[in-house]
């Protein structure tokens, strides 16, 4: 992770020490130092060729800073950092693309409200699990930026979101179960249907969230605990002061928090077993778990957070 406790020059040559087990920047850690999770890696991260280096430690890389101002370099950096699909073809110029894109919500009238650390974790990452890879950022600015740019509050934003966020790209989205992992991609999946299941459209969702700077996670559980099993993906939103959920359920309801069909079933979730817990993926470097695509046969996962806590007896 980039530093936060000072600004570094554009180009700046960044050197972090921390904890890895995955390729990052076309180094395949886990071929030079062996199989599994690696102790101390150095990944280098090249913006422009100057001779400013700064050694980071992980320590005072998650120790924040004053203010929300953020650097086009400093988001392109995380996002090389911390992404966790590297055999997605991500490409410099679409990581470049998207962090502008993700920036321009800095301009908001509610951006004060997102701290530079809640940006790089839930507004900047442009995929939740291992969806195929779309350009989907510019579009989704595009069509909602104008029902948020006169709110005041993420309250507000997130408010103004919901009852367009599912026709406002010339398509009324619905719900279509057992479409995963089918359809997923939010532009090349969701919308050219015009369906999802849960996984979809969360990822749908979450993703109109974050087009406009409102700090949004998926949350789900790979089997809920109970005779029928079943499983679910969901929403929640960063609202100013604490995270709320809501089912990525097309409807004409008014947007209530945090009051859904899977609710009171959300609290008698555990862990362990992991299967019956309540994860978030996540990019950065609070990542202490993994949540496994249960759709994919060869045991694949990505790295997450355990909210289980936060759903037994009350919400987020």
């Amino acid at each position: 992770k980039t530093p936060t406790s000072q600004e570094l020059p554009p180009g700046s040559l960044i050197i972090h020490m921390g904890h890895c087990s995955k390729k990052q920047m076309g180094i395949d850690v886990r071929g030079a130092l062996g199989a599994g999770s690696v102790p101390l890696c150095a990944v280098v991260l090249f913006a422009l060729a100057t001779s400013t280096v700064a050694l980071v430690a992980p320590q005072r890389a998650r120790a924040g800073r004053l203010g929300f101002g953020v650097a086009l370099h400093e988001a392109v950096a995380y996002t090389w950092l911390y992404r966790p699909n590297d055999t997605d073809d991500v490409t410099k110029e679409y990581v470049k693309k998207n962090a502008e894109y993700a920036l321009l919500t800095r301009t908001l009238p509610y951006a004060d409200q997102v701290p530079p650390e809640m940006f790089f974790r839930y507004v900047l990452p442009y995929s939740h699990f291992d969806e195929p890879l779309d350009d989907w950022r510019q579009l989704f600015y595009d069509k909602l930026v104008d029902h948020v740019k006169n709110n005041s509050t993420l309250e507000a934003a997130a408010h103004s979101v919901w009852p367009v966020w599912y026709r406002a790209f010339d398509k009324n989205l619905s719900f279509k179960a057992d479409q995963t992992p089918q359809i997923m991609a939010p532009i090349s999946g969701t919308l050219k249907h015009g369906f999802a299941s849960c996984t979809g459209l969360s990822i749908f969702l979450a993703n109109c969230f974050r087009a406009v700077g409102i700090p949004a996670r998926i949350v789900g559980t790979n089997e809920w605990n109970r005779p029928e099993k079943g499983n679910h993906n969901w929403v929640e939103v960063w609202t100013g002061k604490h995270w709320n959920f809501v089912d990525a359920a097309p409807s004409k309801d008014p947007l209530k928090w945090n009051s859904t069909w899977f609710a009171e079933q959300a609290k008698l979730q555990e862990n362990p077993p992991i299967k019956h817990a309540i994860l978030s993926p996540l990019w950065g470097p609070e990542a202490n778990t993994v949540y496994a695509l249960n759709w994919r046969e060869d045991s694949a996962d990505v790295p997450a957070i355990d909210l289980t806590g936060n759903y037994r007896g009350h919400g987020p």
